[in-house]
């Protein structure tokens, strides 16, 4: 079983690119968070949120485009790295521009502190 889940979360690009591997520094930050705080960030960073990515994959949207650029599929990568309509907060926020492989290298309390000022960990 835990083969599968561990497989299935590789091939996702939220794994790929959001979570960063095992460091007990990393592990600290995220218990130091209180329950409802780790519980939007553990959900975004995995995609298992309100984005309309996940909720299409549900079949309870018609699309999976971002609401707020409508350019890409709305998924966490996209909403912290990309989406056009988010660079000002983006950059006022996380302190710069975001690629791809520097997002997992995030301090978890900034990117709770993004999601939230974005309102972008819409409740399933």
């Amino acid at each position: 079983m835990n083969i599968c889940i561990s497989h299935a979360y590789k091939k996702s690009q939220c794994f790929k690119y959001l979570i960063k591997p095992f460091n007990k520094r990393a592990a600290s930050e995220a218990l130091a968070l209180n329950r409802k705080n780790l519980c939007i960030l553990v959900r975004a960073l995995t995609g298992h949120c309100g984005l309309n990515r996940h909720m299409f994959n549900l079949k309870l949207q018609d699309t999976d485009l971002c609401r707020l650029c409508k350019e890409a599929a709305e998924t966490p990568l996209h909403l912290i790295c990309s989406c056009p309509a988010l660079m000002h907060k983006r950059s006022t926020l996380l302190g710069k521009h975001i690629m791809q492989p520097d997002a997992k290298f995030l301090p978890a309390r900034k990117v709770l502190l993004f999601l939230k000022a974005t309102n972008a960990c819409w409740e399933i």
